[in-house]
């Protein structure tokens, strides 16, 4: 259930063009499919479950949809009009995490279908939690690459980033984003973070019934169970990374400014053909 949250909200955002539009459509589908990495459905459990996650998907398109859409306006007006300061861009990423909360609230409302499950399909399912952390550990440990050929790597994923969205970047940009890579924390709290969740989730997932109460807490507020140090890595990054994205937003030309908002209104375009189609199927 948490990885269906995740990947309802992921191909939200991962909107890029023709290739996304397709993928939002049928995200119902791609889902189902991930869903079966983790846990092998009967065919009376296959059908709940694509009614559960259809009725997600056409919540999500007409509810949730629109509401991205009107931040994102306002986002690109205040970088038209460069009316941008640096407090809108926190205020901007927290109504993402409102957004992201709305999702986990509609999710758990279907939450009994995990009651559906045998004890074995329950088993299974966590043992897949499990395969998956521990194969991104041994991913990690194989990862032999020097610290700073990391960091180098780290710099030109984000440079590709902003071309994508700004075009050329300056010589100034490319040291902020080398003082970015640098200054953000890094630590291995993610995967420790996940361990623990899915050790809590495993001893709810295990009772009959499920009891409601710890069930519903883990995926409406799972950041309840990260660490003290978890919370202040979390808040150094948010930190760090507003920091430089301030500094990236001043440092743009007009050039890169004009492409940035052309790219604003794209997405605007796109989100609008997607929120009229499932309005019009609904």
């Amino acid at each position: 259930m948490k990885r269906l949250t995740f990947l309802v909200l992921s191909l939200t955002l991962v909107l890029t063009g023709c290739a996304a539009q397709l993928g939002y459509r049928y995200a119902d589908t791609l889902v189902e499919w991930q869903l079966d990495d983790y846990v092998e459905l009967d065919s009376e459990q296959q059908q709940q479950a694509s009614q559960v996650i259809d009725q997600l998907h056409q919540w999500h398109a007409t509810t949730e949809l629109p509401k991205y859409r009107r931040e994102l306006l306002k986002l690109r007006t205040l970088i038209s009009e460069q009316s941008l300061q640096r407090e809108h861009i926190g205020e901007f990423e927290d109504k993402l995490w409102l957004f992201w909360s709305n999702v986990q609230q509609q999710v758990v409302k279907h939450s009994d279908l995990l009651n559906q499950l045998t004890v074995g399909q329950r088993r299974q399912l966590i043992s897949n939690l499990y395969e998956n952390i521990e194969e991104e550990r041994a991913e990690r440990a194989e990862d032999n690459t020097s610290e700073l050929l990391a960091e180098i790597e780290r710099v030109n994923r984000r440079e590709e980033r902003l071309k994508e969205w700004m075009g050329e970047v300056t010589k100034e940009q490319q040291v902020i984003l080398h003082d970015w890579v640098k200054a953000r924390p890094e630590g291995s709290f993610w995967l420790d973070y996940r361990q623990r969740w899915t050790a809590e989730f495993e001893t709810v997932l295990l009772q009959q019934p499920i009891p409601e109460q710890p069930l519903n807490r883990l995926i409406t507020q799972p950041r309840e169970i990260r660490s003290e140090a978890h919370l202040q890595y979390n808040e150094q990054r948010r930190y760090v990374r507003h920091k430089y994205m301030w500094a990236l937003y001043q440092s743009l030309n007009q050039k890169q400014r004009d492409r940035l908002v052309n790219k604003a209104d794209e997405y605007l375009e796109l989100l609008s053909d997607l929120i009229a189609d499932f309005d019009s199927s609904n």
